[in-house]
């Protein structure tokens, strides 16, 4: 059977390092990302990292611990990058929602596919149930960040909602896309169709000084840097 390879933004592709360890993380997500996680087998996984079955079992003794791994790479990335100041400008205001949904996009298999897996075991259940909600909070947290600087307006419960709202087009956009049939060649089309899904959930929020300084211009402009 052929299998796809996604591509991973460098960030990402770099995360993971060069030692044998992050050399089958890597493959192994590039791997999901582009089959789907049950299509794959741990002896195509090793191929693509060229190492030995062996090897791959000396790192992670079951397939289930990938995605142990994946989800803590993917909690790290988010937590690190949602950290960051809020700047005052509105097109790095949204940039960095864009670069949010690029991050979930490099990780799409675990929001996307039916896991087997999650159906088996309780721990990746618990662990997929708490990455979601650091992503929703980290989301949330960001949001009122920039309400409180006159970036957005809307109120705490509104920011909640939307907070929730984001997160569910960025996760229900991958699963869209899976459906529509993805290809590595579209997948970066299909990644700024989904920039641009949440970027019309935030136009209503954006304040009366956001917009002054926000034209359609400059929105184009930023989704072709992706």
């Amino acid at each position: 059977m052929s299998l796809n390879m996604s591509t991973l933004i460098e960030t990402t592709h770099t995360t993971f390092g060069d030692k044998t360890r992050g050399k089958i993380l890597r493959s192994s997500l590039q791997l999901f990302n582009g089959n789907g996680f049950d299509r794959v087998t741990t002896a195509q996984i090793a191929k693509t990292a060229k190492i030995l079955d062996g090897t791959l079992w000396y790192h992670f003794k079951a397939k289930n611990d990938l995605v142990l791994a994946h989800l803590g790479a993917l909690e790290k990335r988010l937590a690190t990058h949602l950290s960051a100041p809020v700047a005052e400008e509105p097109e790095v205001l949204l940039a960095h929602f864009f670069d949010s949904f690029t991050i979930l996009w490099d990780f799409r298999y675990l929001l996307r596919d039916p896991l087997q897996a999650i159906q088996d075991d309780e721990g990746i259940k618990g662990r997929l149930k708490r990455t979601y909600e650091l992503v929703e909070g980290k989301i949330e947290d960001r949001i009122k960040a920039a309400s409180q600087q006159g970036l957005l307006n809307l109120s705490g419960m509104e920011a909640h909602s939307l907070a929730v709202s984001c997160f569910m087009i960025g996760r229900y956009w991958l699963d869209y896309t899976r459906i529509r049939g993805e290809s590595d060649v579209e997948s970066s089309v299909e990644l700024k169709l989904g920039i641009l899904q949440v970027l019309t959930l935030l136009r209503p929020y954006l304040s009366e000084h956001t917009k002054l300084q926000f034209s359609a211009i400059a929105v184009s402009e930023l989704i072709d840097s992706f």
